[in-house]
C-alpha cells in the first residue's frame, strides 16, 4: 500500500482525479440549478434570490480561504474540508424547499466550491505538468457533470443528483491527497512565514483596474451561466436537451485549454481580455435579438464557453504579472470574491428584468455592460512578461 501511494503521489492520475471531479461537482450543482429551482416551484425572482447567495457568501469566504492558504500552505487539507462540506450540504439541499433555507445552503455550497477554484488554478499554473494538460480534465469533468445534471433533474428524484455530487467531492478529495508542491513552492514554504502585505493590493492601481474590468465581465458571465438554461427552456428546449447543449458547449473549451501554451503567453493579457469582452458581447446580442432556438443553441455551443474560459486563464496571467508570487492565491481570491458581488447585484437585477420584461431584454442589458467593460480593458497594462502557460 505504501509503495502504491508513493507512486500515486505526484502522478498525473491524481491531478486528473482532482480536476475532473472538482469541475464535475461544480457542474452537477450549478449548471442546471436555475431549472431545478424553477421545477420545484420557485419564481424567477425567488430563483435569482437563491442563486445570488453564491456571490454573497463567496465575497467573505473566498478571500478568507485564499489568505489562509497563502499563510499556512496547506491546500490539500483546506480543500478536503471544503469538499466534505459541499458533499454533506448538497444532500441537505436535496430535501429542502423553503426559499431561505435554499438561499443559505446555496451560499455555503457555492462559496466552498468557489474557494477551491483559486487553489486549483494556482496548482495548475505551478505544477510540474503543463497547465493545459491538467485544466483540460476540468473541462471534460464539467461537460460530463452538466450532461448528468440535466438528465438527473429531468428523470430522477433530486437525491440522485446530490448523491452524485457527494461522490464527486469524495473523488476530488482523493485526487487532492496525491498532489504535491513544485520545488518553487517548497522553497517558499521553507521561508519564514510572514503575513502577506495585503495593503499592496490596494496600492496597485493596475491591479485595481483589472479588478474593475473583471467585476463587469464576471458578473455578466455569471448571470449567463445561471440563466442560459432558462433561456433555452423559454425557447421550448427540454431539460434533458439543455444538459446536452451545455455538454457540447463545454467541450469547446478543450482545444482552448489544451493548446493554451501556444497562445496565452504569446499575446498580452490586455489583448486577450479585449477578445474575451468582444466574444461575450456578440454572444449576448445574439441571445437578445434571436427568437430561434436553433440559432441560440448554435451560438451557445460554438462560443459560450470561449469567453469564460479565456477569462479564467487571463485572470491567472494578470495576477501572476501584477502581483508578487506570495500573493498569487490571495489575489485570485480577492478577484473571485469581488466578482461574486457583481454576480449578486446582476443576478437579482436580472431576475427583476426577466419578471418585468423578458429574458431577451436582460441579455441586451448585459451586452451594454460588457461593452462598457471593453472600454475599461483598453486601459489595462500589456502584462506579457511572466510566462505562466508555457
Amino acid at each position: 500500500m505504501k509503495k502504491f501511494f508513493s507512486r500515486y503521489k505526484g502522478s498525473y492520475f491524481c491531478y486528473v482525479l482532482t480536476f475532473f471531479f472538482y469541475f464535475m461537482a461544480m457542474a452537477l450543482f450549478s449548471s442546471v440549478l436555475s431549472v431545478y429551482l424553477t421545477g420545484i416551484g420557485k419564481s424567477a425572482s425567488e430563483m435569482s434570490f437563491i442563486i445570488s447567495a453564491s456571490g454573497l457568501f463567496s465575497f467573505a469566504m473566498v478571500p478568507a480561504v485564499g489568505y489562509l492558504n497563502d499563510l499556512t500552505r496547506r491546500p490539500r487539507l483546506i480543500s478536503t474540508l471544503l469538499l466534505l462540506g459541499v458533499g454533506v450540504l448538497g444532500l441537505v439541499f436535496a430535501v429542502c424547499r423553503a426559499t431561505w433555507a435554499l438561499f443559505l445552503l446555496d451560499g455555503l455550497i457555492m462559496s466552498f466550491i468557489n474557494s477551491i477554484m483559486p487553489i486549483t488554478e494556482r496548482m495548475a499554473g505551478q505544477s510540474k505538468y503543463r497547465y493545459g494538460a491538467l485544466r483540460v480534465w476540468g473541462t471534460l469533468g464539467y461537460a460530463v457533470g452538466a450532461q448528468c445534471a440535466g438528465v438527473a433533474v429531468e428523470l430522477y428524484p433530486p437525491m440522485v443528483l446530490f448523491a452524485a455530487l457527494f461522490i464527486s467531492c469524495g473523488l476530488t478529495a482523493l485526487g487532492f491527497a496525491g498532489t504535491e508542491e513544485k520545488g518553487e513552492e517548497k522553497a517558499e514554504k521553507a521561508e519564514k512565514r510572514e503575513k502577506p502585505p495585503l495593503s499592496s493590493l490596494v496600492q496597485n492601481r493596475q491591479f485595481l483596474l483589472y479588478v474593475l474590468a473583471a467585476f463587469l465581465f464576471a458578473g455578466c458571465s455569471g448571470v449567463n451561466m445561471n440563466l442560459a438554461p432558462v433561456l433555452l427552456s423559454s425557447l421550448g428546449v427540454s431539460t434533458g436537451a439543455v444538459g446536452t447543449v451545455l455538454f457540447f458547449s463545454t467541450l469547446i473549451e478543450i482545444p482552448l485549454i489544451l493548446f493554451s501554451h501556444k497562445y496565452m503567453d504569446k499575446f498580452s493579457g490586455k489583448a486577450l481580455m479585449l477578445a474575451s469582452f468582444a466574444i461575450i458581447t456578440v454572444q449576448f446580442l445574439f441571445y437578445g435579438f434571436s427568437r430561434s432556438a436553433l440559432v441560440v443553441v448554435a451560438v451557445m455551443v460554438s462560443i459560450k464557453a470561449i469567453a469564460s474560459t479565456l477569462f479564467q486563464m487571463i485572470t491567472l496571467k494578470m495576477v501572476r504579472n501584477l502581483l508578487p508570487g506570495s500573493l498569487t492565491t490571495t489575489g485570485l481570491s480577492v478577484i473571485n470574491s469581488l466578482n461574486s458581488v457583481s454576480i449578486i447585484l446582476l443576478q437579482n437585477a436580472g431576475g427583476f428584468v426577466t419578471d418585468q420584461w423578458n429574458i431577451q431584454v436582460l441579455y441586451l442589458c448585459l451586452a451594454v455592460l460588457t461593452g462598457l467593460g471593453m472600454l475599461l480593458a483598453l486601459g489595462l497594462p500589456a502584462c506579457k512578461d511572466e510566462k505562466v502557460f508555457s
